[in-house]
């Protein structure tokens, strides 16, 4: 984190120690780095006296929500201090909470390019690899010291958002952090088990019909999958189930792109694009509307997925012979 990012930060910590009631809000599909950096910042929040929720997102699959469930607002709240984490645009923000679009007090993000303003402050830092390493930052300078229960949230946070340190995001930032949540006390193998190793046998059954269906393009450069409506129901998968399908395609050696097609209840379809760095997943996606990072981009576009795909391939071509 650069200079200027840290002084914002205190700047932020300073207002926030004179304010009392904050509503913390996550993003659309939330993942582990917004629902974990959410309840983070909200146990932080509340060490300090304050009176602090995350606004109820009813998109959260199970295995985040319990972890969400305690912390949520009951019913619509006015009059609060409004945050956002890990959102970078309106169009991410979930519709329940997009009524607080006007009145976003405070933004903590790390998308390249968030489009969205604050009232009181803002910290975009895409050099993080997750949202949570922000909120770490920011909590140290609100004075909460770390725990087990604030350690065992921010590790959610980073862990699921670089791959179990997988992906070229990760830095020794992130690696200290992670050190830092186990000095404090986590209990790392469960939260790995729980997160990375544990599946449903829905999600099997959805892996074989994924895995038949997988496609190539431009000579095996670009690979696709489709998770259709029909797939889900025939093998009762959840949300949950394929929250880490996106990193399918692009494991396959000499795949420079992979994109993963998710159709939506109403006919659109959801898109994932992963690369390898060379081929700017964000400027695909922002062809558009959509955004991301780097390596890793998503967009919505109402065409059924075949087509979606087609749109998304041809997009990613004209970067592959650039």
């Amino acid at each position: 984190m650069n200079k200027a990012n840290r002084q914002t930060l205190a700047e932020m910590a300073r207002r926030m120690k004179a304010d009392d009631d904050f509503l913390i809000l996550t993003h659309r599909r939330p993942d582990g780095d917004t629902v974990g950096s959410a309840v983070a910042l909200c146990i932080a929040l509340r060490r300090l006296g304050k009176r602090a929720y995350v606004c109820a997102n009813p998109e959260a699959p199970e295995r985040l929500q319990r972890y969400l469930a305690p912390y949520e607002a009951q019913g619509e709240t006015r009059d609060q201090t409004v945050v956002t984490v890990d959102i970078p645009s309106y169009t991410q923000m979930e519709p329940l909470s997009r009524r607080y679009s006007g009145e976003i007090d405070y933004i903590i993000d790390h998308h390249v390019a968030n489009q969205m303003t604050a009232r009181k402050g803002k910290v975009d830092d895409p050099s993080a690899a997750a949202t949570g390493e922000i909120v770490y930052e920011l909590i140290c300078q609100l004075g909460v010291p770390l725990d087990a229960e604030l350690a065992a949230h921010l590790y959610i946070s980073i862990s699921t958002d670089t791959g179990c340190f997988l992906y070229s995001n990760t830095t020794a930032a992130t690696h200290e952090l992670a050190a830092a949540c186990i000095r404090a006390g986590i209990d790392l193998a469960a939260l790995n088990m729980e997160f990375f190793e544990k599946k449903r046998r829905a999600r099997f059954e959805m892996e074989r019909l994924v895995y038949n269906g997988l496609r190539f393009y431009c000579g095996g450069r670009i690979a696709a999958i489709t998770v259709t409506q029909q797939m889900r129901r025939d093998t009762g998968a959840t949300e949950d189930d394929i929250d880490d399908f996106s990193s399918i395609p692009r494991k396959i050696e000499g795949v420079r792109a992979g994109i993963s097609a998710y159709e939506q209840p109403d006919g659109s379809t959801k898109i994932s694009v992963r690369t390898s760095g060379d081929i700017d997943a964000a400027a695909v996606c922002a062809a558009f509307h959509g955004g991301g990072h780097l390596c890793a981009a998503g967009c919505n576009l109402a065409l059924p997925p075949e087509q979606a795909i087609e749109a998304v391939c041809a997009e990613v071509g004209k970067r592959l012979f650039d």
